[in-house]
C-alpha cells in the first residue's frame, strides 16, 4: 500500500511540474505559461511548426548578428567567444518599452542531439567579461545597461519530415531592476509569440534553407580561426 501511495505522489508531482497554462493560440503558434517556484515571473513555452529543416533553424541560431531580425525586442547581438562548435557565449541588448530601462545579457549556449531532435540550451553568464579580458568584451564593458538577472531555457527542434520542423522554445527570464507587473505579463507572451513568428519567416531565406550542419561547421571553423 505504501509503495502505491508513493508512486501516486510521484506521478502527481510530475504532472504538477509540467502544469502549463494556455496563454495565447493564434496563427499556428501556441504560447503557454507557468509559475516558477521562488520567482515572481512566469516561465513560457512557445510551440509552432516551421517550413524548414532542423539544420536551417540551427543555422539561424548560429547567425548571431541576425538575432534582431527575429528575436523580439533584441536590438543588438554578437558572439563573444566560441569555445567549440557546440558551445559559445553571445551578448544581447534588448529594447524595453518606456519608461523601463533597456537590458543587456550574456548567454552561454550549448548544442546537443537528443532522441527527439536537436536542442540548444541557454543560461545567463553575465560575469564572463568581468572574468575574461577578451577584445570582444569591450562592447559589454562599455555598456551601463541593467543586466538581466536570470535567463534560462532551451530550443528543441523536432523533425517532422524533410521540410517541416516542430519548434519548442521554453524559457524563464528575470529581467532585473524594476519592471511593472503588467509589462512582465505582456512580455512573457509577446516574446515567444513574436519571436517564433519572426523565425518562421526568416527560415524561408535561401541562405538558411540550403544550409546543412556540415556546411555550418565549415563556416564556423573559418570564423573561429579568424578570431583566435
Amino acid at each position: 500500500m505504501t509503495r502505491h501511495v508513493g508512486m501516486l505522489l510521484l506521478l502527481f508531482s510530475l504532472l504538477q511540474a509540467d502544469n502549463w497554462e494556455l496563454a495565447k493560440e493564434s496563427d499556428g503558434i501556441t504560447v503557454y505559461t507557468r509559475n516558477v517556484e521562488g520567482s515572481p515571473f512566469l516561465a513560457f513555452k512557445g510551440v509552432t511548426v516551421v517550413e524548414g529543416s532542423v539544420d536551417a533553424l540551427v543555422a539561424i541560431l548560429y547567425d548571431t548578428i541576425a538575432a534582431p531580425s527575429w528575436l523580439h525586442q533584441c536590438r543588438f547581438a554578437m558572439t563573444l567567444e566560441e569555445m567549440r562548435f557546440d558551445e559559445n557565449y553571445v551578448f544581447h541588448i534588448y529594447d524595453l518599452p518606456f519608461p523601463v530601462s533597456d537590458r543587456q545579457l550574456i548567454l552561454h549556449s550549448t548544442l546537443s542531439s537528443t532522441e527527439r531532435g536537436v536542442r540548444l540550451d541557454m543560461q545567463e553568464a553575465n560575469t564572463l567579461c568581468d572574468e575574461k579580458q577578451i577584445d570582444r568584451c569591450q562592447k559589454v564593458n562599455a555598456s551601463d545597461l541593467i543586466r538581466i538577472k536570470r535567463s534560462r531555457g532551451h530550443y528543441l527542434f523536432i523533425p517532422l519530415d524533410a521540410k517541416r520542423t516542430k519548434v519548442i522554445w521554453q524559457h524563464h527570464i528575470e529581467p532585473g531592476g524594476s519592471i511593472p507587473g503588467w509589462l512582465a505579463n505582456v512580455l512573457v507572451v509577446d516574446v515567444p509569440f513574436d519571436s517564433l513568428s519572426g523565425l518562421r519567416e526568416l527560415v524561408k531565406e535561401e541562405k538558411y534553407r540550403s544550409m546543412t550542419i556540415e556546411k555550418l561547421q565549415v563556416l564556423w571553423q573559418k570564423q573561429y580561426e579568424m578570431f583566435h
